[in-house]
């Protein structure tokens, strides 16, 4: 018998058996933690499964593949923390009350607001014994499985809510207004979302207003009227609302995004830096379609280097994607990374020979880079390719003034040779 067989034995008799079926997942970049809470949880007579992530991204890969009933995990490591992480499970129905401990060394302001807005159930500081880990785990596992009566009701709202039935939603959120149950700022919230979702925007503020008086620090209160305004078109009152959620919690790295994007819609584009240098420090991580969208984000920003990463990551992706091979040569181009910009456009040609928009992104390069009869020549095959391509002609008419009663230029492969 191996030493973790024999540790669940002897924990197997005496101990809770709340905790004994239910499969943990333990997050933590350091193995020796990972080890250690292992061993706690087989001392209190964990029996189900222990599972292992070494960060944020291969702790939710491991959960979209295998459920997990509890969570317990570090908030400081590499490529995704586990503020990210616990963001990310909540936005899944499958995770979406998943009982979620988090572990620290230091509970800061910022922390706390910003881990009880993703709905954090609970705290451990570190160092912790195994006693203090059981009484937050039971904690945690009691309230998950045995709800109190109100509770139970907004959760089953929360379900009609997702199911599209906002008015019966709608009925039993009016209850929990009433006595005996205690007024709750996630209460007028949630009628808001059915509110809104219904198409009485009128009404739906309303309900955030109370929301916010009950309690300030409500955030998603403030994430749903900066929605509600931009939707009306009132981006300035948006961005207001998102700053002060931004204000009461810094480290909601969504959020700094959006304020990124709401600022280049308003052309403040200095202030939009700012908020996105902050997303990334914050350790963001833009996953599926829309990491291309917060590349193109990062690109007007004037933050190419990150636009670079995202763009490289979505075309390992999609390694036959012209768009994202033209969009990776400019981000490339912009930190005068020239050399990778012309293997981009080569590789970019090889998907498709007859680009026009790579061989006329091919031309802005070699002329930045000097090389004029390439540039010329690139200049050329994207007008052979498409006749009527107006900025084509219009970079020709502007910098090659000789050529510009000739805007298709000399033929290929009479000057500089094939571009690549």
């Amino acid at each position: 018998m191996n030493q973790e067989a024999k540790t669940r034995k002897t924990a197997r008799d005496g101990r809770n058996s709340l905790l004994a079926p239910l499969n943990f997942l333990v997050v933590d970049d350091m193995p020796a933690i990972r080890r250690m809470l292992k061993q706690m949880l087989l001392l209190l007579g964990v029996t189900g499964r222990i599972g292992e992530a070494g960060d944020g991204v291969e702790a939710w890969d491991m959960l979209r593949d295998i459920p997990y009933d509890v969570v317990i995990c570090d908030i400081n490591m590499p490529r995704m923390n586990g503020l990210e992480l616990l963001r990310i499970m909540r936005s899944s129905p499958r995770y979406e009350t998943t009982p979620f401990l988090m572990i620290t060394g230091e509970v800061s302001e910022e922390i706390v607001a910003a881990a009880a807005e993703s709905d954090v159930d609970n705290y451990l500081l570190k160092p912790f014994q195994t006693a203090a880990l059981e009484n937050r785990l039971l904690e945690m596992v009691k309230k998950k499985l045995h709800p109190n009566h109100g509770e139970a009701l907004f959760r089953q709202a929360k379900k009609l809510k997702a199911a599209g039935q906002f008015d019966q939603a709608l009925n039993l959120l009016a209850r929990l207004t009433q006595a005996p149950y205690k007024k709750q700022a996630k209460t007028f919230n949630l009628a808001g979302e059915c509110c809104q979702a219904l198409g009485d925007l009128e009404q739906a503020a309303q309900h955030f207003d109370q929301a916010v008086e009950i309690n300030p620090r409500y955030m998603k209160t403030y994430q749903n009227m900066a929605a509600l305004m931009e939707n009306s078109g009132r981006l300035d009152e948006a961005r207001h609302y998102l700053e002060q959620a931004y204000r009461l919690s810094p480290l909601n790295t969504d959020r700094l995004y959006r304020l990124g994007q709401l600022c280049l819609q308003a052309g403040d584009q200095e202030q939009a830096k700012t908020y996105l240098h902050q997303c990334l420090r914050g350790g963001h991580n833009f996953l599926g379609s829309d990491r291309s969208e917060a590349a193109e984000t990062f690109l007007q920003a004037g933050l190419p280097e990150a636009a670079e990463t995202l763009f490289s990551k979505s075309l390992a992706e999609e390694p036959r994607n012209l768009h994202l091979y033209n969009r990776l040569g400019i981000a490339l181009r912009r930190q005068q990374k020239h050399r990778e910009a012309l293997d981009c456009y080569s590789k970019a040609l090889k998907v498709d020979p007859q680009s026009e928009k790579i061989y006329y992104n091919l031309g802005i390069l070699y002329f930045d880079i000097g090389e004029k009869a390439k540039s010329l020549e690139a200049f050329s095959m994207a007008l052979k390719l498409r006749p009527d391509f107006p900025e084509a002609r219009s970079f020709l008419a502007r910098n090659f003034v000789n050529e510009a009663s000739n805007p298709q230029g000399p033929r290929p492969g009479k000057q500089g040779g094939s571009p690549s």
